[in-house]
Formats: structure tokens, sequence, C-alpha cells
């Protein structure tokens, strides 16, 4: 029978259904992978149209480069010169404006509610009685106050929890060691706990989840943040890096290992979206990562003319034509070796600082290059891509002179470091807590997320809710604390003790000999003897007048 060969579309379009390299996204198995794309460059070499939510009422063909068009560009092409109004308004919502108080804690409490406080007790006592552990069941007033203890340690950093009851004047911190024991506040969280194990799926099954030890505070706190705040026009989308023991590897990075969570945040700084990632799914490649994410996070500002910027890891052509169409129009840098992108600009070679260089699709969707160090390839959907505008650029000898620059570049760079504004607010006072838990890092900076988020909402009232006691985020965290201890103060029957009574010296297990008597006399010297305990010394002062302390080697001297 005679070979038959593949027709040139045939190959074709059995080569675009290959997996291509640069479409799988790093697990915490695969570390190596990321090495090879860079941070700042990363993304899928192929996209196609992300799907269309389940509860549209579109119907659409199935995803796939047979039943993606044709896309031509044109060179120096007529851009849009307009987008439709935003209409919406910014503002936190009907729900927190209608709060009879708008004090720090009652726009904290919105966020991390009442709710969410009595599963953490009632779990946290449902997982030490499973255990049979030797545990006090924990109340909700200590749950209060173990909360308060760790925001205060997150402004008042110690190389170790324990180091805020120690008896050295140094480090003793009166205000936390007064409200809790530190056997308490150890026992606390080390049985600290979210979620019931006798229930969790197993490894394998369909339903397994792993973030389930997570997953009632993140659940909560996703309908909270949405409820919360209504999004201003411009909404920013990256990846943010969180500290922790997740064996998330990016060598690029400032913090080499972290969680990699994806955010979507307000031009205040809100969180309104994010979402954990969690590595690969059974094993397999996830294609066009980016685009799901963004289509993930974006679903509540269809219809609504929001404008969304992102970094190169998201940027797609396909991704962009469909948010157009649902009237999210979005910005940001792109990866020319993306599909459908234009092959036909001006070569980096022949370009000079301040020149740029574009092409229109026929969706409108403006392709812009411009020259600065290096050559930067924008990608925009909005109004006005391609108008001149100047910016500075300093030389070497320290003057500035003026560049050309299109409209796309400057608006990208004024509207994407929404997320670094919240990162900036979070790491002011962020709780450091180390762990051998891994969801523990998780758990103390979603606390933290509230509380900079509850903080920004404040900032968005109308002067007549706003508190005149607090201005900055320390003063917001400091009253959080504060009216916390004293919920947990209430009922509890606490003596406070007065900060100026002398502190307790911590017993020492053996006996010592006093620095004077060691050291002025040549003639004491240890005598070994069998390994007792002194009967005299083990619970007194230390007494040289007994001979009997002689034969005890701990003693060492009469």
């Amino acid at each position: 029978m005679p070979k038959r060969f593949l027709s040139t579309d045939e190959a074709l379009l059995l080569f675009n259904e290959l997996p291509s390299d640069n479409d799988s996204e790093v697990s915490s198995e695969d570390s190596a992978d990321e090495e090879a794309l860079p941070q700042s460059d990363l993304g899928e070499s192929e996209h196609v149209l992300p799907p269309i939510p389940s509860d549209s009422d579109e119907e659409v063909d199935a995803p796939g480069p047979s039943n993606i068009p044709e896309v031509k560009w044109v060179r120096k092409g007529k851009a849009r010169t307009e987008v439709p109004d935003f209409i919406e308004y910014s503002r936190p919502s009907e729900e927190i404006l209608e709060l009879d108080d708008h004090s720090p804690l009652a726009l904290f409490s919105a966020l991390f509610s009442m709710s969410i406080m009595e599963s953490i007790v009632f779990q946290t006592n449902l997982y030490s009685t499973q255990k049979g552990k030797n545990f006090s069941p924990l109340t909700q007033n200590e749950l209060y106050r173990f909360l308060a203890i760790n925001l205060a340690m997150g402004l008042k950093k110690m190389p170790s929890y324990r180091d805020y009851w120690s008896s050295c004047e140094v480090l003793h911190d009166s205000y936390i060691s007064k409200a809790m024991s530190v056997k308490r506040f150890a026992g606390i969280l080390s049985h600290l706990h979210l979620n019931n194990n006798t229930v969790q799926p197993k490894r394998g099954d369909a339903l397994f989840d792993k973030l389930y030890k997570l997953r009632p505070l993140l659940s909560h706190l996703s309908e909270r943040f949405l409820s919360a705040f209504r999004p201003s026009k411009c909404q920013s989308m990256v990846k943010f890096k969180g500290r922790s023991s997740l064996k998330q590897y990016m060598p690029k990075k400032p913090i080499k290992r972290g969680y990699k969570i994806w955010m979507r945040c307000d031009q205040s700084g809100f969180v309104c979206q994010f979402e954990i990632y969690t590595g690969k799914v059974d094993q397999l490649v996830e294609k066009n990562l980016g685009a799901r994410v963004v289509t993930n996070l974006s679903e509540q500002l269809y219809g609504k003319n929001h404008k969304v910027y992102m970094d190169n890891y998201f940027s797609s052509y396909d991704l962009y034509k469909f948010l157009d169409s649902k009237n999210v129009f979005a910005c940001g840098t792109v990866n020319m070796s993306h599909k459908h992108m234009p092959k036909n600009l001006s070569a980096d070679k022949t370009m000079k600082i301040g020149e740029y260089d574009w092409a229109v699709s026929n969706d409108n969707i403006v392709c812009a290059k411009w020259k600065d160090r290096r050559c930067v390839h924008i990608l925009s959907t909005m109004e006005n891509a391609i108008n001149e505008c100047k910016i500075e650029r300093k030389e070497k000898d320290g003057s500035k002179k003026e560049v050309s620059c299109p409209q796309s570049v400057v608006t990208y760079n004024k509207n994407m470091g929404f997320v670094d504004h919240f990162d900036h607010l979070k790491s002011l006072y962020e709780i450091d807590r180390k762990s051998q838990k891994w969801w523990h890092r998780l758990f103390f900076h979603f606390l933290d997320v509230c509380v900079t988020n509850a903080y920004i909402l404040h900032t968005q009232l109308p002067d007549s809710c706003k508190s005149t006691e607090v201005k900055t985020l320390k003063d917001f965290r400091i009253n959080i604390i504060s009216h916390l201890m004293l919920m947990g103060e209430e009922g509890a029957g606490l003596k406070r003790r007065s900060t100026t009574l002398p502190l307790v010296a911590i017993k020492k297990n053996k006996p010592s000999v006093p620095e004077e008597t060691r050291f002025q006399n040549v003639q004491h010297m240890p005598i070994k003897c069998p390994p007792r305990r002194c009967a005299l010394c083990s619970t007194k002062k230390m007494c040289t007048k007994h001979e009997q302390c002689a034969k005890h080697v701990m003693c060492h001297y009469v």
C-alpha cells in the first residue's frame, strides 16, 4: 500500500496542536523549568481563545487552531479613538456604608467576620479532641486575644515569639505577656485549625484539594472582598510572591521561594480577588494558564467597561480579543513570540531612543513597539493607544531630556503598580510567623491582608464616617489590636499586672556557683564524684558551707 504524505495545511494543524515547552507552568516538582523562562518575559507561546463562562448565553465553537480566524495587521493603521464610558462608581459597597460603626475594628470584622472566628474556635477544639491531646478548649475571648497578640507582633518584631515573655528586660514585652501566658499561646498556635481533617479527600480523589486546610477561610474572604468594595475603572493583575516554605522556586525574584498568588487589585490597592497557584493538576501541564487566570479574576468586570492592566505573563492576542468582546479593555506588555503577533514592525537596530512603530489588527487591537534603552512591546485595546506623549529620561551626565513615547506605555506605567502599592502597605507591619505547618504562613498572610484591605476601605470612606484618631496604617492596626484585646478580656477575669512590678526570674534547673567564688580563690577546684543531685542545693540557694556539697559534681566547690 503506497504511503500517504500529509499536506502542508494538515501538517501545520498537527504542529499547532502539539504542546509547547513555554505553555507549561512551574510546579513545586519542576522548579528547573522556570529558570528557562525568565519571570520578566515569561509567557505562553501559544494561546487559544479562553472559554466563555458557563452561564453565558452566547454560543461559541470549541477553542482551537481550526476555528481562530486569520489575524491581519496594518502597519501604522488607524487605532480606535474612544471606548464606552465607565458606568460604575468606585467606592465601598452599600453594605459597608450602612454600617452603624465605621471604626477600624468594625471594618476589619466586616472582612474577617464573626462567623469565621466561630468556625476557627470550633475546628480548633474539634482537632484537639480528635487527637486526644491535653488541651483546654479554646474560647472566643481567647481567640480575640490570640489574634491581637499576633497583630501586635507585626508592629514589634522579635527573633522568636517566646522572646516577648523573656525574663530579659531588653526583650520582655509587658503588653503581650500580661494578656496571655506563653504556654497558652504556644498551645493555641499548635492546635489552631480551620477544617475537619477526618473528612479530607485523599490524594487522587476527584475532590482532592491541596488547599483543603485553608479552604473555609479562602472561600469566606473571596466572598467578603467582592461584597465590600465596588472596583474603580482601572484594575491591575500581577503575580504576588508571598514568603513561605512552599517549594516554588523563582530564581530571578528577590524572594526566591514562596507562594504564588494571583491578585486583581483596584487602583486604591484594595484586593478585589485572589487565587493561589497550587502547581500541576494530576501531573498534567496546564496550557494557557495566564489566560485562564485573567478570565477567572475578571469575570466580575464583564460588561462594565473596566480597564485592566497586566504584564507579559498574561498578555496574548486571543485573551485581549476575548476581553474586548466582554467590554473589558486591556493593556500590557507582550512577548512578541506569541501567536498572532505582527511580524512587520521596525527592527530593533534601526530604531533610536524615543522612536516607536505600531500595527493595528482587524480586531482593533494595537501592538506598539517603542525604543527606550531597549525595545518595549505593548498590546492594547484602549483608546488613543498610539498618541504621542513626552516623557523625561536622565542622561549619563545627570541631565534630563524629553523623548517621545506612545500613550499606551504612559498609561501602563501609571496603572500597573496597584498590586505593588498593596504589597508595600502590607509589608510595613506584617506578621512574620515561622512554622513547620505550611498553611500557617498563608493564614497569617491573609490576616494581614484583611487589616490592609480594611485600612484601604477606611481611606475610601466619606470624611463624615472616618475616625479622626486614625490617620496612618499603624494607627489603624493599633486601634484594632487594642479593641480586640478589650473584647478578649471581657468576662475572662484577667488580672492585669502592673508594669512597675519586677520581672520574675526563671528558676534554674541546676545549682550554680557565684562568680566571685569560682574565680577569686584558686583552691576551689572541681571534685569528681557520682552524678547525684544535692538535696540541699537543688531547691535552695547555693550554700558553700555544707560539706555535703563537695560530694556532688554539680556543686564543684566547698
